[in-house]
């Protein structure tokens, strides 16, 4: 079977990242950006074309799929026009967010469906492998009832980057949403208080309390002199620690001594800690090859696009009032 080709649309910093994993799996088949220069230093590199207009890369490189890398407003218009202009393209991959939002969101997923074109959300964060393996122990058990999250997600991104990035919570509030979603379902309270940059929501934190009994707490910042990526899952039986970057998961059980020493052993066994490596946005383009060729359902699909758009909008307007507002959060799988 011929592999699929693959063009990526922007080449910025994430369109840099898509390129490199394309091309190590050989699927590349060319690049585009408004800026030429900058399309051809990324296809120079892998030995591509370069296209200034993304309607000629898919044209003149008979794309099957393409990677939508462009600053976040252009999303939904980007993705909508290729889905009713060229039939050749059977999958969009659509960088985080999907739209800005949740109207476009809706939109772009309703014409994506429309014309059958398969659609994946990069909410890279949940293709994760040490994600995937806390979900496992939260499903399983491991620490009984999830009663109280903390999402910590922090570093810094220059003021000059920020409008093309949109607001922190559509910029990198959507990865912890969609996790929260898969953890915590159901009618809810969303608080959110936030910090500006140059007008734009750029630092601050929610608190999501379900009439379930979980809560879960964002902290988001896009103004941190560092970076911080990590979670703490405390249960009915224990609590999970989750380092993102380190992909360390510590297990400790709630009648466990503070200070008892964690143990490297397999899981489900007490006081586990275990490590899983792998690269996040390999995971995601190989989700979304396999939803190219195969039609399967992709772990982040235009749903759950749409699904954490919903709580994004929430907060952007409990920042806005300073009121709490009701949600409704849909479960993901």
């Amino acid at each position: 079977m011929t592999n699929p080709r693959i063009g990526i649309i922007g080449t910025g910093n994430m369109g840099r990242i898509h390129a490199r994993v394309l091309a190590s799996m050989r699927l590349l088949g060319g690049v585009a950006d408004l800026n030429l220069d900058a399309a051809k230093q990324i296809a120079n590199a892998y030995g591509v074309n370069a296209f200034s207009d993304y309607h000629l890369l898919i044209k003149e490189s008979s794309l099957d799929g393409v990677i939508i890398a462009t600053p976040t407003s252009t999303h939904a218009s980007i993705a909508e026009d290729i889905a009713k202009t060229h039939a050749s393209v059977k999958a969009i991959l659509i960088e985080k967010p999907i739209a800005s939002t949740l109207k476009d969101a809706e939109r772009v997923a309703e014409t994506l469906r429309s014309k059958e074109i398969a659609g994946v959300v990069s909410h890279s964060e949940i293709y994760n492998p040490i994600v995937g393996r806390a979900l496992e122990l939260i499903r399983d058990g491991a620490i009984g009832v999830p009663r109280n999250i903390i999402h910590d997600r922090r570093g810094f991104v220059q003021p000059s980057r920020i409008p093309s990035l949109g607001d922190v919570f559509e910029d990198i509030g959507v990865h912890d949403f969609d996790i929260m979603a898969r953890i915590s379902q159901g009618p809810a309270k969303l608080y959110a208080q936030c910090s500006t940059e140059s007008g734009i929501f750029n630092a601050g934190t929610v608190l999501v309390k379900f009439k379930s009994g979980s809560e879960h707490f964002f902290h988001l910042s896009r103004q941190y002199a560092g970076r911080a990526r990590t979670m703490d899952v405390s249960g009915t039986k224990g609590a999970l620690t989750l380092d993102l970057f380190a992909q360390i998961i510590k297990v400790k059980d709630l009648d466990q001594e503070p200070m008892a020493e964690d143990r490297t052993i397999r899981l489900p066994e007490r006081g586990a800690t275990i490590k899983v490596y792998g690269e996040p946005i390999r995971e995601v383009v190989t989700d979304f090859v396999k939803a190219l060729e195969t039609g399967s359902t992709p772990i982040v699909g235009l749903d759950d696009g749409v699904a954490a758009l919903k709580i994004v909008e929430a907060a952007r307007e409990s920042a806005k009032t300073s009121k709490v507002i009701d949600i409704d959060v849909e479960p993901r799988q």
